[in-house]
């Protein structure tokens, strides 16, 4: 708030609220910036779907990196990457694995027990009412910026802008896409040894 009202006079509390927990998340959306590594899950042999784990108040956006029993899975494949057309009733060494709102699947459904280890991108939930301090305290420029826009896109306010809004989120958009460059460029193989970060 203390970033985002004195460039809004006059705008509601509500109305800041809903506008920077927008912004985070469709920072986190296209930029993956925030990213942990999700909590190991025992995957049990016939099994093929499991909840996520994610912090309070946050959801899992996407699965960066997947590994079952040491072996690395394929998670940016969709059902149309799959050969073979009766993935859905097989079992066997799990090879893919895609990721749901709330829950994943192993494709196909594994024959062993095993562990899952994942590292994820994370985002807001609609409901959240903040986001770990050091995702903010790195990326804030940014987040102020989209909620400024969203806040000077609304008509007949007195904080209305469109043209400032344009500026807004053209900085947004530039400062996101560099987020999201530096976050690709620090993908690896191996999941991340950093552990979620839960906010005070």
């Amino acid at each position: 708030m203390d970033y985002v009202l004195p460039d809004v006079p006059g705008c509601p509390i509500p109305a800041a609220n809903i506008a920077i927990r927008q912004a985070t998340i469709a920072f986190c959306e296209q930029s993956l910036a925030y990213k942990a590594t999700h909590p190991d899950i025992a995957v049990v042999a016939g099994t093929a779907e499991y909840d996520f784990v994610p912090p309070d108040e946050t959801v899992v956006h996407v699965i960066t990196y997947a590994a079952f029993n040491g072996d690395e899975l394929q998670s940016r494949v969709g059902e149309y990457g799959i050969s073979n057309p009766d993935w859905r009733s097989e079992e066997g060494t799990p090879k893919y694995i895609f990721g749901g709102m709330t829950s994943l699947m192993l494709i196909p459904a594994p024959d062993v027990d095993g562990t899952l280890i994942m590292t994820v991108a994370l985002k807001p939930s609609p409901d959240a009412t903040g986001i770990d301090g050091s995702i903010f305290n790195e990326f804030r420029e940014a987040i102020i910026h989209g909620a400024l826009s969203r806040l000077m896109l609304s008509p007949k306010k007195p904080y209305s802008n469109p043209s400032l809004a344009t500026y807004h989120n053209q900085q947004f958009t530039i400062m996101t896409g560099q987020a999201g460059t530096r976050t690709a460029r620090s993908f690896t193989r191996a999941p991340l040894q950093t552990s979620i970060l839960r906010r005070g």
